[in-house]
């Protein structure tokens, strides 16, 4: 019995539909605010979930039906579940394409995922901005004299 299942929407994809490979991390969302000489202001905004994509294999005779299903999803434009490996995300299914190599049981697919919430992440709205620090502390700092 596997030990990572990978699903997206309720479709889980089997032993030999899961891609060897699943990418997650992102980037840091900020604001660089260029200052004259050279100085530089930086209000971080919180985590900036990269998109999540992934290749492979659709195979058996309802690899096609399978198919139309993930299509099917993209063209809703909903929100949808994606887990793997421990990993849960919140996502909409931002681009499918599938090529049929052999009528019904062989088709070639590639899914990206546009991370709508990622739970293990927070709220950004916990994240303070730098800009908000260093207002406070000149505030704090006209106060005291």
């Amino acid at each position: 019995m596997p030990t990572d299942v990978l699903t997206l929407g309720g479709i889980v994809f089997d032993d030999f539909s899961t891609p060897e490979t699943m990418m997650g991390g992102g980037q840091q969302a900020m604001v660089v605010h260029k200052l004259p000489g050279g100085a530089r202001v930086i209000d971080t905004l919180g985590p900036d979930e990269a998109d999540i994509a992934w290749r492979g294999f659709l195979f058996g005779d309802n690899a096609y039906n399978t198919a139309l299903a993930l299509d099917a999803m993209r063209a809703a434009g909903q929100v949808v579940p994606l887990s793997w490996g421990g990993q849960f995300r919140s996502v909409i299914v931002n681009t499918f394409i599938y090529r049929v190599r052999r009528m019904p049981v062989w088709v070639f697919y590639e899914v990206i995922c546009t991370v709508t919430q990622n739970p293990l992440l927070g709220a950004l709205s916990a994240v303070p901005s730098s800009i908000d620090t260093l207002v406070q502390g000149d505030l704090a700092l006209a106060i005291g004299l």
